[in-house]
């Protein structure tokens, strides 16, 4: 007898429980940024690191949170901002905490006799930097020289 009962609770319940997660409205789709930025670094002059990293940090702070990227690609000299044996202390791990991500070309690398474990931690690779600014540039992102991050 209490089987019956506990089996006829459920069969009651059941239709309850399937229109309580058919009500559940389905979550909404990540909304891609609306501003998205790649500033590209080939220098090794440190002055024109911290304004590419102040450029990077000023649109990031600016923006409503998850509408901006901001990529930095480090080529030539400029992989020695993210040489974690060169570059000045805490330079690279600020920006970091401010959701700006750091790319360092492949091809440059090897040119420079650059290693992997020399990146500092974070600090991604792309094969070709003149690659990822076209395709960037083809994705809709603002491309910015150095020199243009003053």
């Amino acid at each position: 007898m209490k089987r019956i009962a506990a089996l006829t609770a459920s069969i009651l319940l059941m239709p309850a429980a399937v229109l309580a997660q058919q009500a559940a409205a389905p979550a909404a789709p990540p909304v891609p940024p609306t501003q998205k930025v790649l500033i590209h670094v080939h220098s090794n002059d440190p002055k024109v690191w911290q304004a590419s990293l102040d450029k990077a940090d000023s649109i990031m702070s600016t923006a409503p949170k998850g509408t901006a990227v901001v990529e930095i690609l480090a080529t030539g000299d400029g992989l020695k901002l993210v040489n974690k044996d060169l570059q000045g202390q805490g330079i690279v791990t600020g920006s970091l905490d401010k959701d700006v991500s750091f790319v360092a070309c492949h091809a440059s690398m090897k040119a420079n006799h650059m290693e992997i474990s020399q990146l500092h931690s974070g600090v991604g690779t792309v094969p070709s930097g003149g690659r990822e600014k076209a395709m960037k540039k083809a994705e809709g992102w603002t491309v910015l020289d150095e020199t243009e991050a003053k």
